[in-house]
């Protein structure tokens, strides 16, 4: 985002407003970064862009002026599979790595849907309970209103337990195993598409 804008109903000023949008992402103020949907262009109302709203519910999204966004690509592609507890990454549609995964338990399961990253977020200590990187979406937990003084706002991090991986033991975040969320963080940027399935 180049500055704040509210998103609407239709691709159009005038159309019924949704939510504000910040220019910065939530958890370290890095630049919002938004996953594009559709595009619509037309004389009147020049082009707009439908993206996935980092609000909740997690399939929300409005319609916002193209000249609030800086648009770009990536090759890049996340998916994670919460049934097999497995993730992929994907470069130009060639799956580059494959990783066991700590997933949602029960009581807090991760969202389901196309998210995309919000900010890769490199941690002082990659020791730590969040490992090297905490990676946030636009997801949120759809159980838990605030957690760790946050949002609920659902990412994929490291983790001091590797053990656990391929469990379903979370919060409803993603965990990786530290070299796993390593290869993510220094490759993969906010914008990146994820989906995660069950």
């Amino acid at each position: 985002m180049l500055y704040p804008v509210w998103s609407r109903t239709a691709p159009r000023k005038n159309a019924k407003r949704k939510r504000k949008l910040s220019a910065f992402a939530p958890y370290n103020r890095g630049s919002q970064t938004l996953l594009v949907l559709a595009a619509r262009t037309s004389v009147k109302h020049g082009v707009w862009y439908k993206v996935r709203l980092p609000f909740r519910p997690n399939a929300s999204t409005g319609w916002v002026p193209g000249e609030a966004l800086k648009v770009s690509s990536t090759p890049w592609r996340v998916k994670v599979d919460t049934g097999q507890r497995r993730a992929w990454v994907f470069r130009n549609g060639r799956r580059t790595r494959s990783f066991r995964v700590v997933v949602g338990r029960s009581a807090f399961p991760t969202p389901t849907g196309r998210f995309a990253i919000s900010e890769v977020v490199k941690q002082r200590s990659a020791g730590g309970f969040f490992g090297p990187y905490i990676i946030t979406l636009s997801a949120h937990s759809e159980r838990l209103n605030f957690f760790d003084g946050g949002r609920g706002r659902v990412a994929l991090h490291g983790t001091n337990r590797p053990s656990l991986l391929g469990s379903a033991a979370s919060h409803g975040c993603v965990r990786f195993g530290n070299g796993a969320i390593n290869y993510i963080g220094r490759r993969v940027p906010p914008g990146t598409p994820v989906d995660v399935v069950s």
